[in-house]
């Protein structure tokens, strides 16, 4: 594999890993800004803040419980 090829296949992994951080990072500040209305204290503050990127059930998730990915981020 030629060093270019190399340098791209580098770089198009380090984009889809900063892509991933922003997105999570936009969770996180939209929860943030949610839960300073909402929140009663620091620590229901943070637990909002650090569930951010957590979806929840579906009843089809119910129904295959054998084909669940637990915790995927999306």
């Amino acid at each position: 594999m030629s060093s270019s090829k190399k340098e791209l296949n580098h770089l198009f992994s380090e984009l889809k890993t900063n892509i991933e951080a922003d997105k999570l990072y936009w969770l996180r500040n939209d929860a943030k800004l949610r839960a300073v209305v909402s929140s009663k204290s620091y620590d229901e503050f943070r637990q909002y803040v650090d569930a951010a990127h957590l979806k929840g059930l579906t009843k089809d998730d119910y129904k295959n419980k054998s084909q669940v990915r637990w915790n995927r981020m999306i």
